[in-house]
């Protein structure tokens, strides 16, 4: 349930139901605001947006079909990021989306297996997936440019139990931290 309050009296304004589900997400909800529009995620993998001002639905999205709908439990969305006139996300089943903010249509869609925020820069997105691959994406197409395996340092033993945990990008270089402590600096070239 999304709830909205006054920052005045904290007396509730109004609020909006999705599905609601028994088993809920391991990964945190997202939420963004832009031009009077709240942008969320619920714990089934739906893509909500509801105007802000009223609480009414402008549109909503499901990101998962019936059979993935039983695993939901299991799902780990990225946070969602406003590029534009699109919000991007990806998450650990193989789906990395762009949608259309205005009307919730499906501009692209990519298998990349990854529950990191997407950074975007200069109408490329980086995104590194569960396996240890740095992706980077055409923001308007979806095209993938590049794959690069960062995980190739591991042993091919331990690449088994190492994912990436999250990651930043500077002008020069990609710092990745994973689950076993280690923090890689990537060279972007």
């Amino acid at each position: 349930i999304l709830h909205c309050y006054s920052i005045k009296d904290g007396k509730e304004i109004w609020s909006y139901k999705t599905e609601d589900t028994f088993l809920k997400s391991m990964k945190k909800m997202s939420i963004v605001l832009d031009n009077n529009v709240v942008y969320f995620n619920n714990s089934v993998g739906d893509i909500t947006a509801v105007d802000s001002n009223t609480g009414r639905l402008v549109w909503q999205l499901p990101t998962q079909d019936n059979q993935m709908y039983a695993n939901s439990f299991l799902l780990k969305n990225s946070y969602l990021v406003l590029n534009k006139d699109s919000i991007i996300f990806s998450n650990n089943k193989n789906r990395f989306y762009s949608i259309n903010k205005k009307n919730g249509v499906l501009n692209w869609e990519q298998k990349i297996n990854s529950n990191l925020t997407p950074v975007i820069t200069n109408e490329i997105i980086f995104s590194i997936s569960l396996e240890g691959y740095l992706f980077l994406i055409e923001a308007k197409s979806g095209n993938i440019i590049r794959s690069t395996d960062i995980f190739d340092v591991f042993k091919i033993k331990k690449r088994n139990k190492i994912y990436p945990v999250n990651f930043i990008i500077t002008l020069k270089n990609i710092y990745l931290t994973t689950n076993h402590g280690k923090l890689l600096i990537i060279d972007i070239k």
